[in-house]
């Protein structure tokens, strides 16, 4: 698929920079979000010694995502426009396409945390609806809602409902250029953010491109082969879940800074495997004690490697404009 990926990874990583990533999408997909699918990873942080105070941490995760469509809509046909400045544009003008599609996305992710000498288990679990439409100027209309409960296996009685929400334009400029904008809120158990995003992709010569995501991501990506993709870059990350402090439930909040290599190998038109390495320069832990005072757990640096694999059902009506309105 061409460079859908960076407008789609809008969804991760806005709501990645609100540390709700546990109940939204995720940063390394960046262009399967509207195309139905199975995806699987697993990642892992080795244990990584605490910088200000005795213990260490470790983290190990699994997740599940199912894309499935539940809608669709194509329909071209002419209506005579006038304006323009030559032929080319006249019938360009008078060429309309109708494309919408809406798609549900459930997910899964069980977590093991190792905080000192305590083993946690947590529990993350959403579903929610993705969009795109195109408009009468050609442009994409993307959108996205999402509802979530994210807590530790000891508060899951407890369990608070999280939900957030995109909505977005993207600009198709060229075959590998494009420009999308646009705003994600997130409400997140007490922590409520509106976020305002940029970003987009440039071309780099045949086979490099920059890509960027303000204010989360900068990346630059190389195409080796028609099957095999590279990315690298830096960027931020976050979970936020619900978590036992004693006799009462908290939010536990992780964030880092991270510089990523992804590499993707295409091994089907049905299957696509993935690997990524991370390095953690800066991350922490904040948890609230039973006073409800905020406890930073500054964290040295360490890295976290994933392993995955994408199980396509078929095109997505995106793919589509991409490749037959908007080139």
């Amino acid at each position: 698929m061409r460079s859908l990926n960076l407008s789609l990874a809008v969804l991760a990583l806005c709501a990645l920079v609100t540390a709700t990533r546990a109940q939204s999408f995720d940063l390394e997909q960046f262009d399967q979000l509207f195309r139905p699918r199975l995806r699987l990873d697993a990642r892992y942080t080795p244990g990584v010694a605490f910088s200000d105070r005795p213990g260490s941490f470790e983290d190990r995760s699994a997740t599940g995502v199912l894309t499935i469509p539940l809608w669709k809509k194509w329909t071209a046909g002419v209506e005579l426009n006038l304006l323009g400045n030559s032929w080319k544009d006249l019938l360009k003008n008078s060429v309309r396409v109708r494309a919408s599609q809406v798609l549900l996305n459930a997910r899964y992710t069980p977590r093991e945390l190792r905080i000192g000498d305590e083993l946690h288990t947590l529990h993350s679990a959403s579903i929610g609806a993705l969009g795109i439409s195109l408009t009468k100027k050609y442009r994409v209309l993307f959108w996205s809602v999402n509802a979530n409960v994210s807590e530790s296996a000891t508060t899951l009685d407890e369990a608070v409902p999280r939900f957030n929400g995109i909505i977005g334009k993207m600009q198709v400029k060229g075959l590998r250029r494009q420009v999308f904008y646009g705003l994600a809120v997130s409400a997140s158990d007490g922590l409520n953010l509106p976020l305002p995003f940029v970003g987009g992709q440039e071309p780099m010569g045949e086979r490099w491109s920059f890509q960027y995501i303000l204010p989360v991501q900068l990346a630059v990506g190389y195409k080796a082969s028609q099957r095999t993709r590279f990315s690298a870059g830096i960027g931020a990350d976050g979970f936020r879940s619900g978590f036992a402090a004693g006799d009462q439930r908290v939010n536990l909040n992780y964030t880092a800074l991270r510089a990523f290599l992804l590499v993707r190998h295409k091994l089907s038109n049905t299957l696509q495997l993935r690997a990524e390495v991370n390095g953690l320069p800066v991350h922490a832990l904040r948890i609230p004690d039973a006073n409800n005072d905020l406890q930073r757990y500054s964290i040295d640096g360490g890295v976290n490697v994933m392993v995955g694999m994408n199980i396509f059902f078929g095109e997505s009506t995106l793919e589509r404009l991409l490749d037959e309105v908007l080139k």
